[in-house]
């Protein structure tokens, strides 16, 4: 029986060969205190400066990550000649003006944005910070660090390996419950679909490597729920016919049982398929339809992604390339996820955008 090897090498964020790239943060709230800073600081990437209007999230990033200069000014990033990089942290439907301000200073020493996603809360402000990123010549990329994550990343490594053939069908389920009373995201409209489930619809990009044409959704909303919109959704994406090919993602946040959360992803190809959680991958191979090999995948998402995101931006940045999720490929997930929104309102499904 043929054994199958994974190694952390083979999908943890390895070493670079050029971190000298400045970072200036421009928010540098909880998720960058709890996620980027750590991942960032275990990289050995260069931390310049960080930009919040609270002083605590300020003062947590110098003296907890050693980060030199905090400011409230966004211009004093701007003005630092040391950074190169600006991790924009800002929720989304703060980030045009942020991204206006950005392009039209245009630093001479700036060189990338990684923008958290999503992107934009609305489609044309997705396109207009593309393109305004295209214009100013700064190397835009979307932080879908779920990419990075440990898992994915490991079955990405497995698909490009070839041990599936051909993948016909991804499926994504996944349990858990965001609905906090008085929390952003349970005040955001469609926040599990365009905010949280974007990395479900981007994982389904990656590892089919296929562009859906349409998608079909449905959401409901429980009874006596806080958040805004439905928390519970199931989207299947259509593909052309000769791909062969068929993906849903489930996503159920609100369900209040701990106990019974989960994680999986469930890919199916003409020569294996597996069962992947946060922590493991068992594979069935067609051949040997009667025996699973279960990989034990090291590393966690959080903070192990983020470091792997970032390196990305700077390894594209380094070989002169554009990085795996700019902004440019970035809009092709934001309209799939707008669709759904679309489709789980009417009822009906519906045609993906084409990005220009």
């Amino acid at each position: 029986m043929k054994t199958l090897s994974l190694h952390p090498a083979d999908y943890l964020p390895g070493p670079l060969a050029n971190t000298d790239y400045g970072i200036g943060f421009i928010g540098c709230g909880s998720i960058v205190l709890s996620s980027h800073l750590p991942a960032y600081r275990n990289c050995g990437y260069r931390l310049v400066a960080a930009c919040d209007h609270h002083q605590e999230h300020l003062r947590e990033a110098r003296e907890q990550f050693g980060v030199p200069i905090v400011t409230q000014r966004i211009d004093d990033i701007l003005d630092n000649e040391e950074v190169q990089i600006i991790d924009l942290a800002v929720h989304a439907r703060q980030r045009l003006p942020v991204v206006e301000r950005i392009c039209e200073v245009r630093p001479k020493h700036l060189l990338g944005i990684l923008a958290q996603k999503p992107l934009a809360t609305r489609w044309a402000d997705a396109v207009r910070m593309v393109e305004l990123c295209r214009i100013a010549g700064i190397t835009l990329m979307v932080n879908q660090q779920a990419r990075w994550a440990p898992v994915p990343r490991a079955l990405k490594v497995l698909i490009e390996q070839g041990v599936f053939g051909h993948v016909y069908a991804v499926t994504h389920l996944r349990r858990s419950d965001q609905d906090e009373p008085g929390s952003w995201f349970a005040a955001m409209e469609n926040s599990n679909i365009v905010d949280h489930g974007i990395h479900y619809i981007d994982l389904c990009r990656y590892f089919t490597g296929v562009e859906p044409v349409r998608v079909k959704a449905t959401a409901t909303k429980q009874p006596g729920q806080a958040a805004v919109s439905p928390m519970c959704h199931t989207i299947l994406m259509e593909y052309p016919l000769e791909s062969q090919l068929m993906a849903v993602s489930y996503f159920n946040n609100i369900v209040r049982a701990p106990p019974l959360h989960l994680h999986n992803w469930f890919i199916d190809g003409t020569a294996a398929s597996a069962i992947a959680s946060a922590s493991e991958i068992t594979v069935a191979l067609r051949e040997h339809p009667d025996h699973s090999q279960t990989l034990k995948i090291q590393g966690q998402w959080f903070p192990d992604a983020f470091g792997g995101s970032m390196g990305e931006l700077m390894s594209a940045l380094k070989e002169g390339r554009e990085p795996e999720t700019s902004g440019r490929d970035n809009l092709a997930s934001i309209a799939i996820a707008y669709a759904a929104v679309e489709s789980a309102a009417s009822g009906n499904a519906v045609e993906i955008v084409s990005a220009p």
